[in-house]
């Protein structure tokens, strides 16, 4: 076990989900949550995260924006989008923000944390 965890911030607007991430990754993962866009734009500063995992659709807003104000904030973060909507459009400009990946819901946790351990070993 690292003496630090990797710090992932997970953008999330269900609650079971928020909940499946916090029991599944406790021992891996220094973790901050949020439910809505609004709430991760503030949480993301202070909490620094190697990567971010980031619904699509949120209650307030949507991925895109969430991902270029978090990009703002730090341009080098890889975000791995997930969505169960398959949407090419919002889904190719967010690939060409760079440094994403997406996974489309329902998803493995497993791969899931495949996923946040390559992201967060990138230079």
């Amino acid at each position: 076990m690292p003496e630090t965890l990797p710090r992932v911030m997970f953008i999330e607007d269900e609650a079971t989900l928020r909940k499946s991430y916090e029991r599944f990754f406790a021992d891996r993962y220094a973790m901050e949550f949020a439910a809505s866009g609004a709430e991760a734009v503030t949480k993301v500063k202070p909490f620094a995260p190697e990567v971010v995992v980031l619904d699509l659709r949120l209650p307030d807003t949507d991925g895109i924006e969430v991902m270029r104000q978090v990009r703002e904030i730090d341009p080098q973060v890889p975000v791995i989008i997930t969505t169960a909507y398959v949407s090419m459009g919002p889904l190719v400009s967010m690939l060409a923000l760079g440094r994403t990946s997406f996974m489309t819901k329902p998803f493995d946790l497993n791969d899931l944390a495949r996923k946040i351990d390559e992201a967060s070993n990138l230079p």
